[in-house]
């Protein structure tokens, strides 16, 4: 393990993507609660898809052999209704992209037609 201490990017942020443990003490009201939290900045995926969206034909590389559909952040592939796109099933995968990429449009490089 390095004693080196994290060193910020331009923009401030030490990284991108965090897991946070939350423990909340209880009271003879409430009971005791500990929760996982994981967080990502999502600016940079934004902003990178945009950039895509602009600069290529409908996704596609410049000989037309491959075709990017968009982005999608890590942070969502925890959701239960996206856990599809990584379980192995390619039929559930294809569903859960579609329902995904309906859902959040702007990680989307192509347009509706894929």
């Amino acid at each position: 393990m390095s004693n080196k201490q994290d060193i910020p990017d331009e923009d401030g942020y030490t990284s991108d993507t965090v897991t946070r443990v939350v423990h909340e003490e209880g009271n003879p009201f409430k009971k005791a609660k500990t929760s996982i939290q994981h967080i990502q900045r999502l600016d940079d995926t934004g902003l990178q898809v945009k950039l895509e969206r602009l600069n290529t034909d409908n996704g596609f590389t410049d000989g037309r052999t491959m075709r990017k559909v968009g982005s999608i952040p890590s942070i969502f592939l925890m959701r239960p209704e996206y856990k599809d796109i990584i379980d192995g099933d390619q039929k559930a995968m294809q569903k859960a992209l579609k329902r995904f990429f309906q859902d959040h449009p702007e990680y989307r490089v192509c347009n509706n037609n894929y």
